[in-house]
Protein backbone atom coordinates (compact mmCIF):
# COMPACT_ATOMS: atom_id res chain seq x y z
CA UNK A 1 0.00 0.00 0.00
CA UNK A 2 1.07 3.36 -1.18
CA UNK A 3 0.49 6.34 1.35
CA UNK A 4 0.89 9.89 0.26
CA UNK A 5 1.97 11.86 3.62
CA UNK A 6 2.50 15.52 3.24
CA UNK A 7 4.33 16.96 6.50
CA UNK A 8 4.02 20.66 8.03
CA UNK A 9 6.41 21.30 5.73
CA UNK A 10 8.83 22.85 8.34
CA UNK A 11 12.38 22.41 6.49
CA UNK A 12 11.16 25.12 4.13
CA UNK A 13 11.53 27.67 6.35
CA UNK A 14 15.47 26.90 5.60
CA UNK A 15 16.31 28.99 3.04
CA UNK A 16 18.75 26.22 1.71
CA UNK A 17 16.20 23.66 1.04
CA UNK A 18 13.86 26.83 -0.21
CA UNK A 19 16.95 27.90 -2.99
CA UNK A 20 17.26 23.96 -3.68
CA UNK A 21 13.68 23.02 -4.10
CA UNK A 22 13.86 26.16 -7.02
CA UNK A 23 16.19 23.49 -8.53
CA UNK A 24 12.26 21.25 -9.59
CA UNK A 25 10.88 21.96 -12.61
CA UNK A 26 7.22 21.07 -11.29
CA UNK A 27 8.09 23.62 -8.39
CA UNK A 28 9.33 26.74 -10.89
CA UNK A 29 5.79 25.82 -12.28
CA UNK A 30 3.54 26.07 -9.44
CA UNK A 31 5.26 29.29 -8.26
CA UNK A 32 4.86 30.74 -11.41
CA UNK A 33 1.15 29.83 -11.55
CA UNK A 34 0.70 30.73 -8.03
CA UNK A 35 2.96 34.90 -8.14
CA UNK A 36 -0.62 36.32 -8.69
CA UNK A 37 -2.40 35.49 -5.46
CA UNK A 38 0.71 37.04 -3.74
CA UNK A 39 0.23 40.96 -3.77
CA UNK A 40 3.03 42.61 -3.08
CA UNK A 41 5.34 39.96 -2.87
CA UNK A 42 7.92 38.16 -5.16
CA UNK A 43 7.76 34.47 -4.35
CA UNK A 44 10.87 33.75 -6.63
CA UNK A 45 12.60 36.63 -4.23
CA UNK A 46 11.02 35.09 -0.89
CA UNK A 47 12.46 31.17 -2.15
CA UNK A 48 16.12 33.01 -1.99
CA UNK A 49 16.30 35.15 0.61
CA UNK A 50 15.56 34.63 4.00
CA UNK A 51 14.53 38.13 4.79
CA UNK A 52 12.12 38.22 1.74
CA UNK A 53 10.81 35.16 3.15
CA UNK A 54 10.15 36.33 6.58
CA UNK A 55 8.27 39.28 5.67
CA UNK A 56 5.43 37.10 4.54
CA UNK A 57 2.94 37.02 6.85
CA UNK A 58 1.95 33.59 8.47
CA UNK A 59 -0.77 32.87 6.21
CA UNK A 60 1.35 33.64 2.91
CA UNK A 61 4.00 31.36 4.38
CA UNK A 62 1.59 28.41 5.68
CA UNK A 63 0.19 28.86 1.27
CA UNK A 64 3.40 29.13 -0.09
CA UNK A 65 4.21 25.61 1.55
CA UNK A 66 1.16 24.27 0.14
CA UNK A 67 2.01 25.64 -3.08
CA UNK A 68 5.52 24.09 -3.29
CA UNK A 69 4.17 20.67 -1.62
CA UNK A 70 1.65 20.52 -4.21
CA UNK A 71 5.01 20.98 -7.05
CA UNK A 72 6.51 17.79 -5.67
CA UNK A 73 3.41 15.56 -5.48
CA UNK A 74 2.91 16.91 -9.17
CA UNK A 75 6.78 15.63 -10.03
CA UNK A 76 5.56 12.15 -7.78
CA UNK A 77 1.90 11.49 -10.53
CA UNK A 78 4.98 11.25 -13.00
CA UNK A 79 6.04 8.22 -11.61
CA UNK A 80 2.43 6.81 -12.69
CA UNK A 81 2.18 5.57 -9.06
CA UNK A 82 -1.02 6.32 -7.51
CA UNK A 83 -1.50 6.08 -3.83
CA UNK A 84 -3.92 4.21 -1.98
CA UNK A 85 -4.25 6.95 0.47
CA UNK A 86 -3.23 10.60 0.96
CA UNK A 87 -2.74 11.97 4.66
CA UNK A 88 -2.11 16.16 5.04
CA UNK A 89 -0.50 16.38 8.18
CA UNK A 90 -2.84 20.07 8.23
CA UNK A 91 -6.19 18.21 8.47
CA UNK A 92 -5.00 17.06 11.98
CA UNK A 93 -5.87 19.49 14.73
CA UNK A 94 -4.45 16.74 17.06
CA UNK A 95 -1.27 15.19 16.74
CA UNK A 96 -2.67 12.58 18.76
CA UNK A 97 -5.06 11.68 16.06
CA UNK A 98 -2.65 11.31 13.20
CA UNK A 99 -0.89 9.23 15.59
CA UNK A 100 -3.75 7.01 15.88
CA UNK A 101 -3.85 6.89 11.94
CA UNK A 102 -0.42 5.77 11.56
CA UNK A 103 -0.65 3.05 14.38
CA UNK A 104 -3.74 1.34 12.68
CA UNK A 105 -1.11 1.53 8.96
CA UNK A 106 1.83 0.09 10.66
CA UNK A 107 0.37 -3.09 10.71
CA UNK A 108 0.27 -3.12 6.89
CA UNK A 109 2.72 -5.58 5.59
CA UNK A 110 3.49 -3.74 2.45
CA UNK A 111 3.48 -0.28 3.38
CA UNK A 112 5.45 2.37 1.86
CA UNK A 113 4.96 5.77 2.95
CA UNK A 114 5.96 8.69 0.92
CA UNK A 115 6.58 12.24 2.55
CA UNK A 116 6.10 14.99 0.77
CA UNK A 117 7.69 17.97 2.97
CA UNK A 118 10.49 17.88 1.92
CA UNK A 119 11.73 16.12 5.12
CA UNK A 120 10.02 14.67 7.82
CA UNK A 121 8.73 15.22 10.63
CA UNK A 122 7.93 13.23 14.44
CA UNK A 123 5.89 11.03 12.36
CA UNK A 124 8.97 9.27 11.07
CA UNK A 125 10.15 8.51 14.61
CA UNK A 126 7.29 7.52 15.99
CA UNK A 127 7.23 4.92 13.17
CA UNK A 128 10.89 3.94 13.47
CA UNK A 129 10.80 3.86 17.27
CA UNK A 130 7.24 3.59 19.12
CA UNK A 131 5.78 1.60 16.52
CA UNK A 132 9.19 -0.47 15.33
CA UNK A 133 8.69 -0.62 11.90
CA UNK A 134 11.67 -3.26 10.67
CA UNK A 135 11.28 -2.60 7.28
CA UNK A 136 11.91 1.09 5.85
CA UNK A 137 8.76 2.20 4.53
CA UNK A 138 9.19 5.87 4.95
CA UNK A 139 10.58 7.58 1.74
CA UNK A 140 11.22 11.10 0.86
CA UNK A 141 9.96 12.47 -2.58
CA UNK A 142 12.96 13.81 -3.66
CA UNK A 143 15.09 10.73 -2.00
CA UNK A 144 12.79 8.42 -4.12
CA UNK A 145 13.30 10.92 -7.46
CA UNK A 146 16.65 9.45 -9.42
CA UNK A 147 16.89 12.97 -11.33
CA UNK A 148 16.58 14.70 -7.84
CA UNK A 149 18.08 12.85 -5.05
CA UNK A 150 21.79 13.72 -6.33
CA UNK A 151 21.42 16.84 -4.39
CA UNK A 152 19.02 16.10 -1.43
CA UNK A 153 21.78 14.31 0.54
CA UNK A 154 24.39 17.34 0.59
CA UNK A 155 21.04 19.70 1.11
CA UNK A 156 19.82 17.67 4.15
CA UNK A 157 23.52 17.54 5.60
CA UNK A 158 23.70 21.65 5.62
CA UNK A 159 20.65 21.97 7.10
CA UNK A 160 21.75 20.67 10.05
CA UNK A 161 24.90 21.85 10.48
CA UNK A 162 23.50 25.49 10.17
CA UNK A 163 20.27 24.83 12.13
Amino acid sequence: MTVIYFTDGALIDDVLVRRSLLRIPEIISELKMSQIEFVDSDLFLAMNESDAYQQLNYHQQKHLKKILQNGLYQRWLKNKIEPELIIKRTDYLRTDDLVSVFQRLSTIDALNIVTIGPGFDEIESLLRLQLKVCTNPLQDVILRDPHLNWFWTDIKSQIQLHS
